[in-house]
Order: C-alpha cells, then sequence, then structure tokens
C-alpha cells in the first residue's frame, strides 16, 4: 500500500466515525423527554423551540462560559476537597429545607439528578469561587486604593417625584427657601425613602450628580427610571475594605477579567436546525 492510498483509507476512517458520531447525536435528539396525554416532546425538539425564540444562543453561551471557567480553574491547579464539597452539600441541603437522605433522595428524583451530579454542580460552584479568588486577589488593594470614592458609604434620603416641574418646585422649596426636604415632601403625600448605599450602588446619573455634594446639600432632580429624584447625603463613611468589599471588587475584576476571556467565543447551532 502506497502513501496515498493510506492516506485515502485514513481519510474514509476519519468520514465513518464523523458519521457515527453524527448517527448518535441525531438519535440522542430523538430522545422523548417529557409527555402529556398523546403529545411527546423530544430533546431536539426543546432544542428546536429554544431556538427559534432566540433563547438557546444565551443558554449555550452560559453553558461555555462555565465550562470556559472550569478549564481555566483546572489549567491553574485548583481543586475541591472532600471536606470542603461535604461542607457545601450539608449547607445547600440546610437552605432548601433537605434534612434527611430521604428528602435528598426526593428532591434529586424530581430534578432528574444523581448523586454524582449534584456534587458535580456544587464542585462546579466551588471551583468559580476559587478561581475567582486566584484571579483577582493580588489587584484588590490597588484597585481599592485608585477607586476609594465609589465605596464611601452613604445614608441618603431620596423623594421620587413623577414630574420633573413639581419635582423642580420641591427643590427650589428647599433650597430657596430653606426649608426641610422631609417637611416639603410630607405637604404632598409624598416619603422619603431611607437608604444605606455604596457610591457606586447608586447608578451613574446620581453617582454623577452626587460628585461634588455636601452632607445636608438637597441634589436634583436627577431623571432616573423610576423618576425625579430628589437626594440629599445625610451622612457619609469613609471608605473601609472590609470583607463585603473586598468580595465585591474580587467579583467587579473577575467579571472583566471573564468578559474579555469570553469575548471572542462562536456558537454553531447549525445541527439544531436539523432537529424536529
Amino acid at each position: 500500500m502506497n502513501a496515498l492510498d493510506t492516506l485515502i483509507n485514513r481519510d474514509h476512517g476519519e468520514r465513518v466515525r464523523l458519521t457515527r458520531g453524527v448517527f448518535v447525536i441525531m438519535n440522542a435528539l430523538d430522545t422523548v423527554i417529557a409527555y402529556l396525554a398523546d403529545s411527546r416532546l423530544t430533546l431536539g425538539g426543546l432544542l428546536k423551540r429554544l431556538q427559534v425564540q432566540a433563547r438557546l444562543g444565551p443558554l449555550v453561551r452560559e453553558a461555555l462560559v462555565r465550562q470556559y471557567i472550569l478549564d481555566q480553574a483546572h489549567e491553574a491547579g485548583l481543586s475541591i476537597t472532600t471536606e470542603e464539597l461535604q461542607q457545601t452539600a450539608n449547607a445547600y441541603r440546610r437552605r432548601i429545607g433537605l434534612n434527611t437522605a430521604a428528602d435528598t433522595r426526593v428532591w434529586l428524583a424530581q430534578h432528574g439528578l444523581s448523586a454524582d451530579d449534584f456534587e458535580a454542580g456544587l464542585e462546579e460552584s466551588l471551583l468559580a469561587a476559587k478561581l475567582r479568588q486566584h484571579r483577582s486577589a493580588a489587584e484588590v488593594e490597588v484597585y481599592f486604593s485608585s477607586h476609594q470614592a465609589d465605596y464611601d458609604r452613604l445614608r441618603l434620603g431620596l423623594l421620587v417625584v413623577e414630574r420633573d416641574d413639581l419635582a423642580q418646585e420641591l427643590a427650589s422649596q428647599v433650597r430657596d427657601e430653606g426649608r426641610d426636604l422631609d417637611a416639603v415632601a410630607q405637604e404632598h403625600g409624598l416619603p422619603v425613602i431611607r437608604r444605606q448605599l455604596l457610591r457606586n450602588e447608586l447608578g451613574e446619573a446620581l453617582v454623577s450628580a452626587l460628585a461634588t455634594a455636601k452632607d445636608g446639600e438637597v441634589v436634583g432632580p436627577v431623571a432616573t427610571p423610576q423618576g425625579f429624584v430628589l437626594v440629599q447625603i445625610k451622612e457619609r463613611h469613609e471608605p473601609v475594605l472590609d470583607p463585603a468589599i473586598r468580595q465585591a471588587i474580587q467579583q467587579e475584576l473577575f467579571e472583566k477579567w471573564l468578559a474579555d476571556g469570553t469575548k471572542e467565543a462562536t456558537l454553531d447551532l447549525a445541527m439544531v436546525g436539523t432537529a424536529g
């Protein structure tokens, strides 16, 4: 047999394997996954309906990103110990009210899961958390130092008004006439909402409006999706890199890294088009 014969035979073998793989996939798509009276829903039918409703692409992308996270975690040498997995499983079971082994078995059956599936899902979440810390832990202090103003903790009074002209009038009464925001709001049957938030939780419009505001100053009205807002800083606390803010920064840095790493993702849903 010459080199050309070898190439042809090898190519033929690869095509046979590819063809068999397609048959396996198509047979799987024909699997019935739900029944109702005389109606049957196949796996392929479900995928096709999700595709025509433009819901399949986002689900596939979400699964792809999840796989990317797992691959990156394994590449970084991260792993989950038996103790970590057991603690997480116990906490999860308590959270959803699975107090006995029998309760857990029933819940797994209802969701079509095996015990191994359940553990695999928990392990994925734990690996994602470890990867988030692995990727961003060293950058947290530097990021916090250069974005401290974003983490000012503000105690606010917020008055939301439906009409711009009324909001302008109320703002004028407070600023020009020296009246109290609560009193002005009460006259019009409007509540002043009390909130304690980080500056970066306010939304772009309010963050910009409060950039140079002093304590006690009433700012606005600011147009927001909820209405026209008058806002007053009642009290502010200097930012501190506490555990909650550290975790928030880690999440923000991780999401940026993940967005950069997955922006070139390619989805190929052509085979779904052949499913019925």
